[in-house]
């Protein structure tokens, strides 16, 4: 940490998230009255996940919560490419060790899902050449309804990994997946092990 606690800061966001003491706030985000406050006294050195419960249950982003806490936040991360998006929509994930070879740095300060690269003109133009998508994994063993009509990354009973958009099927537990190449036939009355919605896309 290169600054002080804003306390004040944090008395307020507990205050407006509606809790109703320091304590009963500790209590929600899994840490003991104390721990909490020794983490406010500096005393105690925060973990990346208690940031990110932190910041869930106040509403508020990492990024503030980093900046309130007094650690430096940069402007952009690096990210590890964990696999890449090619013709027809298929997803090829790269093993562990692949993972190390191609690195890129987005305008993202904190991001828990992995990132793919977008290869060649097939999904153009909503998905442009070296596009990179943020999905997080595992994925959802089945969508949510917020997912119809949006784009997701599923994998097929059949052992397919795709980036399609999805709808409900006609029967139950089945889905359509609708490619974002036109040229490329839907899949329909899909059955998927488990489905991941793309939380952003971003061209560099």
């Amino acid at each position: 940490m290169n600054k002080a606690i804003d306390k004040d800061w944090f008395r307020r966001a507990i205050k407006t998230a509606g809790y109703k003491s320091q304590n009963a706030f500790a209590e929600a985000i899994g840490l003991t009255g104390p721990k909490f406050t020794n983490t406010l006294k500096g005393d105690r050195r925060i973990q990346a996940d208690e940031i990110e419960k932190i910041a869930f249950a106040l509403g508020e982003s990492d990024r503030n919560i980093k900046i309130a806490l007094g650690i430096e936040v940069k402007h952009s991360s690096e990210y590890k490419i964990a696999g890449y998006v090619s013709a027809a929509d298929r997803v090829v994930l790269y093993d562990h060790d692949d993972m190390e070879a191609d690195t890129i740095e987005l305008p993202i300060f904190y991001y828990p899902g992995v990132t793919l690269r977008v290869k060649g003109e097939s999904m153009t133009p909503r998905y442009k050449p070296n596009e990179v998508i943020g999905i997080r994994l595992p994925g959802l063993e089945k969508p949510t309804t917020s997912m119809f009509g949006k784009d997701v990354v599923a994998r097929l009973d059949d052992g397919r990994l795709v980036l399609k958009t999805i709808y409900k099927g006609e029967e139950e537990g089945t889905y359509s997946l609708i490619s974002v190449n036109t040229n490329v036939p839907p899949i329909i009355g899909a059955s998927i092990d488990w489905v991941a919605p793309v939380d952003f896309h971003i061209s560099l």
